[in-house]
């Protein structure tokens, strides 16, 4: 488990210095319900296609999963998720410490 981890962490690591070079941090999904309800849109943090409510869901993150942040643009932070994707999330979500 602990080697599934660590090559986790290096893809996310190499994969956010190709995106965003030194300006990079790390964060992690905060504040979301543990009871999945997408009828309600509850228990998930949905990735978007951009930087609005509105814009495309390109999938959904979870309590507690890590994410590269990129970028910051309003009160959303463009990201890439453990599973490679890249999107937009409310940056009210994720907790880092990023400037």
């Amino acid at each position: 488990m602990k080697a599934i981890i660590m090559a986790s962490l290096l893809v996310l690591t190499a994969s956010a210095a190709t995106y965003a070079g030194d300006d990079v941090c790390f964060g992690r999904v905060t504040g979301i319900s543990d009871r999945y309800n997408p009828a309600k849109g509850s228990g998930f943090l949905a990735l978007r296609a951009g930087p609005t409510p509105s814009a495309t869901q390109l999938g959904e993150l979870f309590q507690g999963d890590r994410v590269v942040v990129l970028k910051r643009r309003g009160g959303w932070l463009n990201i890439i998720a453990d599973n490679q994707q890249q999107g937009w999330v409310s940056s009210k979500y994720i907790s880092s410490s990023c400037k």
